[in-house]
Parts: C-alpha cells; structure tokens; sequence
C-alpha cells in the first residue's frame, strides 16, 4: 500500500561517520495496514545476503514475519529498545544484518528517523525455524538538540515501520518508546538471535 512520504525538515549539516538514512514517513491509510511498501525508500540490510552461503536457508520475507518492539531499561536522558523480528511461515529461512526502521506519524505529521548502524559489530546469518526470533538492539537519546523546539524534541511516533533485512517492504507495529530527539537519531546494532529486550 502506498504511504505519503514527507521529508524530514531541514538540519545542519553533521559529519557522516556511518551509514545512515533519514526518513520521515505519514499516512493514515499506512497505519492501518498490516504491512508497508517502501516505495523510493532504500531499507538499511546488512553487508551480505542471508541466501547466498553455503548451509544457509533462504533470508525471510517480510510476509514470513511478524515485528514488534520491545523497551529497554532507561538511563539518564538514554533511551533503549529491542526490535524483534519472529518466523510465523512454515519454513526456516534466515535474516541477516541490521535491516530499516521508519517512525510513522499522525496525517500530516512527519516524524524524523535517522537510523544509524552500529559500526564494528559481527553481521552473522540468523537461521529462524517456524516460532523463533531475531532481534536488534537500539539506542536513541531524549536530550533535545540545539535547534530542536525546547524539551518536546521531535513528534512522539505512534508506529513504527520495521523493515526485515534485505527486503524492501514493512512491518507496521506500534512505537509506544516515546519521543526520539536528535532529529530522530537512533542507533542499530546487526540482529542475534533472541526474543526478549536487551
């Protein structure tokens, strides 16, 4: 289904020292749909595809998949969040890297995401099995940034798109972790295997 895609509003210029890409997507239609169709949106997949070694099973679709996410524990002005990807097909199949994340608003409502890979950490293949997960830490900061508007940061997201690795379509599922500041910075380690919040 096609979302309306709002662009995330002008920023100073940052050093780039990963990967990243910003996205700011709305869309009362969207969000009351199951899944998402990225169009002109390039999902974050890691380094290598989960399909091509030796042994490995075919990476998992997103119709394979079910999304949700889980809080973290807080810290002082740090927030944390574990995405979980679970196979709900009936094969095993394979998710590999860090995948793509989207926060969705209200119509009209365009909410920032600059989601940022964690640099160094080991992208392995994740064999899923019918009933098992993957998931992927994140780590964002409630400390607004200078040109941000006061405390109230960037529009608290109702839902959030996740993207599984290596596919180009979403999974809608609800935020509920609040307000993302930085202009929506987040930072994502490469999925493990696993269910529960880091």
């Amino acid at each position: 289904m096609d979302a309306t895609m709002a662009a995330a509003r002008p920023r100073r210029s940052r050093p780039r020292r990963h990967r990243r890409r910003t996205v700011a997507l709305t869309g009362a239609a969207a969000l009351a749909a199951g899944t998402l169709a990225l169009t002109g949106v390039t999902a974050l997949a890691g380094p290598a595809a989960a399909a091509g070694g030796a042994g490995t099973p075919p990476t998992c679709t997103t119709a394979e998949l079910t999304g949700q996410v889980l809080a973290g524990s807080p810290g002082a002005g740090q927030r944390y969040g574990t995405l979980v990807l679970t196979d709900t097909g009936h094969r095993t199949c394979a998710v590999t890297g860090y995948g793509g994340m989207a926060l969705l608003g209200a119509p009209g409502e365009g909410v920032p995401t600059d989601l940022q890979r964690v640099p160094g950490r080991p992208v392995r293949p994740v064999v899923l099995a019918p009933g098992s997960s993957a998931r992927s830490s994140l780590h964002w900061t409630v400390v607004p940034a200078d040109d941000e508007n006061g405390m109230s940061c960037e529009p608290v997201a109702p839902t959030v798109a996740i993207t599984p690795p290596d596919q180009t379509s979403a999974l809608l599922v609800p935020w509920g972790l609040g307000a993302v500041c930085q202009h929506g910075a987040i930072q994502q380690d490469p999925y493990v295997p696993g269910s529960t919040a880091f």
